[in-house]
């Protein structure tokens, strides 16, 4: 980087650093200053505000001890106290109670709109509003708090003390907020002491507005009117408000004046008082979601918060003028610095420039540049002397040139011969090195070898089921004990062979699968890893175990270029014991189970139908309930007892023609109605090869189409399609035969599990909740029944179709 553009960037940063700082002095030094002495001073208003409020509180407490003196309440009180309940004379003494206090008290005292006379136990036993009498003020003080009432301190309370609560919104009582100032009765005795009554007094003050006077919020107080009326005139968005308990706002403010709106004043101010006894004298948001600065009162007992706050912006608009008026003054003396750089440093500088130009061209050896020589200052000198040297450096370079030569032609011959001494050095050192490296790396490759093979047989010797890998040509490569024990053999004796020359595969325990169908074919063609469950009812067989065992196993495909699958393997027979007693059991439940739903549902529908008399509507329906019940248990027990009959072989089947397009129209004939409910298009699609005749068992057939269908039904949204359509195979050996619905679909990570008993798919769960996960097992159970195959196909949420085979 050049001198000048050096010193033209330290002048403008040390400029731009000096202009900076006052900027930020003025901002955050200056401002925070203000603020803190804003604050302050909204602390004081606060404080000021916060005495004049309990001087009004002391008020109201003056006014309760004033009405609870009156001979005449207190005569009443003790007559209605010494009245026995119910009688005429408590009815007549609590109406004068209400008469006095409304025509010769309360009128002289608009702000005092409700009275009552309550005993010790929170019963209000006479009233200004004699509808209030019996009334249980204990159940109002614990509907809405401790906050309402003081009863406790008011029953333990001595002669002359009176007790004022928080604000208190209650609709049924009055519109408007108000105070509830409660005092205990006293009576003097014969020896002149003050004898406390089971009576007390309680007070209800609608004088809110009286509260907003003490607030400073009307600057008609002559006690507030220099602090906090002042404070509101001096600022257009200042505010003094009230809130009680429930976050309300309960005096008039300067954005909200009337207070039967409910504003609502869930701020931090409130939230730290109500929540933590605190009060904040700071910045925050206010009930408006504008940021100002304020402070709280906080009264704890009560639940009351006074606000006392300003818009921050008001607040700070003369900060934000200084500010302003700083950042154009630094960037007037920064542009005005700028300019002094340019011409009293910049361009003096710029001649030595040149100088320097020159030497860099005489360093890449144009040694004929010169300098300009002009003026007699110090760059002038400086320009002379380098013409000078460049002089004498040119004379030498001729010389040197010369000399140079010379040496040339000696040093090509020395160079020639080193040369060929290094290239020989060189070859014996790579060659060293070499042989000392794969020494090296041979004896450490046959080290990790070691590890890694012990540490590997000691896995395989731990894991608890059987594992083998074989290659593609399904020789066995590796094998844990587990599984050699399965198999009957020593590891040493199935090490090497082919796996199809050692056990024999079997489906449902008595049909042989031949290798070309076994599940490793499809792991090596997809590189897919697959799981092989119970429900798949696979077993195995070897020379040395004859006795077939039921298995599950997983095998995955081997990374890498050389073919081959993990084949993790178990001993299913447990697991197959337990699932044959669980279908026996369900077998035998659900035999069990089919007679008494039979006669449940005959009976409920000659019930229904009127044969043991007239139904009441409330009949109909429950038995109508109890009917649909019975219909539904009726066909899951159904399902179960097909399902057992697959399982068990125990299926009759009697084979005859059937015309799949007959077929088809008579099921969608009988499920017409469910088809209309829900405003389906049902669209059978026979091909154009004409009648396609399948010789099948029809009861078994139709179960299979009917269940599909059904499924196509429920979980289809309304106004959607469903398209059946079967064709025949190109070898004219079997028939397809396809359900096709827009519905729901089938989550991709739940379909291995579809055709499983119990198992439904949780986007189902969600549509349909009564279902019994049985239907697809049985279509399954049915399907390979008779030797054919059954798949999906589908995206979740765009529909599923179903697709079975039928051989011709």
């Amino acid at each position: 980087m050049k001198l000048r553009t050096q010193a033209a960037i330290f002048f403008g940063l040390f400029l731009f650093v000096i202009t900076l700082g006052i900027f930020l002095y003025t901002q955050y030094v200056i401002g925070g200053v203000f603020k803190k002495q804003t604050t302050d001073n909204f602390r004081i208003i606060a404080e000021q505000t916060e005495s004049t409020y309990l001087v009004f509180r002391e008020v109201i407490k003056t006014r309760t001890l004033d009405w609870s003196s009156d001979i005449k309440i207190q005569s009443i009180a003790k007559a209605i106290l010494a009245a026995s309940e119910g009688s005429p004379d408590r009815t007549r003494l609590a109406k004068e109670f209400s008469v006095y206090l409304n025509e010769k008290k309360m009128p002289y005292d608009k702000t005092i709109f409700l009275v009552d006379l309550i005993n010790r136990n929170g019963i209000i036993f006479a009233s200004t509003k004699p509808e209030r009498i019996g009334r249980d003020e204990n159940i109002e003080k614990t509907s809405i708090g401790n906050k309402t009432h003081n009863f406790d301190e008011v029953t333990n309370s001595k002669f002359g003390e009176a007790f004022v609560s928080g604000v208190v919104i209650e609709d049924r009582e009055s519109p408007v907020p108000f105070i509830h100032s409660s005092v205990l009765l006293f009576s003097e005795d014969k020896t002149g002491e003050f004898v406390p009554l089971d009576a007390i007094l309680l007070i209800h003050f609608a004088n809110l507005s009286q509260a907003a006077e003490a607030l400073g919020a009307s600057s008609n107080n002559e006690t507030v009117r220099l602090t906090t009326g002042l404070f509101l005139k001096s600022y257009e968005t200042s505010d003094v408000y009230l809130v009680n308990s429930e976050r309300t706002m309960v005096t008039p403010s300067r954005y909200v004046q009337d207070i039967t709106q409910r504003q609502k004043v869930d701020t931090f101010p409130v939230r730290e008082c109500l929540n933590n006894g605190r009060e904040i004298h700071g910045e925050y948001d206010n009930y408006q979601g504008v940021r100002v600065i304020g402070s709280s009162m906080c009264f704890q007992k009560e639940r009351d918060v006074i606000i006392v706050e300003v818009q921050k912006d008001e607040i700070f608009s003369t900060m934000t003028a200084l500010a302003r008026g700083t950042a154009v003054a630094s960037v007037a003396v920064f542009v005005l610095g700028i300019f002094i750089i340019f011409f009293f440093v910049r361009r003096p500088l710029a001649r030595i420039s040149e100088v320097v130009t020159a030497l860099n061209c005489a360093i890449k050896g144009d040694l004929t540049i010169r300098t300009p020589v002009s003026g007699k200052d110090e760059t002038a000198d400086l320009a002379r002397a380098f013409n000078i040297m460049i002089e004498t450096v040119q004379a030498s370079q001729e010389k040197l040139n010369v000399a140079n030569e010379k040496i040339k032609k000696e040093a090509s011959l020395l160079e020639r011969d080193v040369k060929v001494h290094e290239q020989q050095e060189k070859f014996l050192d790579q060659s060293r090195r070499a042989q000392v490296n794969l020494l090296e790396d041979a004896w450490q490759a046959k080290e990790r070898l070691e590890v890694e093979k012990n540490r590997l047989q000691t896995i395989l010797s731990s894991i608890g089921d059987g594992l083998l890998i074989i290659d593609g040509a399904y020789r066995v490569v590796l094998i844990n004990p587990v599984a050699a024990t399965m198999f009957g053999m020593a590891r040493e004796e199935i090490n090497g062979k082919d796996l199809r020359t050692i056990i024999t595969f079997w489906k449902k325990r008595k049909e042989v699968i031949p290798p070309a169908l076994w599940p490793f074919e499809e792991v090596f063609l997809t590189k897919k890893t697959i799981e092989v469950t119970l429900d798949d009812d696979f077993s195995i067989s070897t020379e040395n175990h004859t006795e077939k065992i039921p298995i599950v196993f997983s095998v995955a495909p081997l990374d890498g270029v050389v073919a081959g699958a993990v084949v993790v393997i178990r001993d299913a027979t447990k697991d197959r014991e337990l699932d044959d007693a669980k279908s026996g059991f369900i077998s035998v439940a659900s035999h069990q189970l089919r007679t008494p739903l039979t006669t449940i549902r005959w009976y409920a529908e000659m019930l229904l139908s009127g044969d043991a008399g007239e139904l009441s509507a409330s009949q109909r329906d429950f038995l109508t309930e109890v009917h649909g019940g019975a219909e539904r248990l009726y066909q899951t027990v159904d399902l179960l007892l097909g399902i057992s009959r697959v399982e068990s072989g125990k299926i009759k089947t009697i084979k005859t023609p059937i015309d799949l397009d007959v077929f088809t129209g008579e099921i969608a004939k009988e499920l017409a109605p469910q088809i209309d409910e829900k405003k389906l298009v049902l669209n059978i699609i026979s091909g154009d090869m004409g009648p396609v005749v399948v010789s099948q068992d029809s009861l078994t057939l139709r179960q299979v189409v009917l269940n599909l269908i059904s499924n196509a039904i429920r979980y289809s949204n309304e106004n959607g399609t469903i398209e059946i359509k079967w064709s025949v195979d190109n070898e004219k050996k079997e028939v397809v035969y396809m359900v096709r619905d827009n519905g729901i679909g089938i989550p991709e990570n739940q379909r291995p599990r579809i055709f499983s008993k119990f198992f439904r798919a949780e986007n189902a769960r969600a549509w349909a909740p009564d279902g019994s996960g049985l239907g697809l097992a049985l279509v399954k159970d049915l399907v390979e029944s008779w030797g054919g195959k059954v798949w999906f196909e589908g995206t979740e949420g765009q529909g599923t179709t179903f697709f079975f085979t039928v051989p011709l």
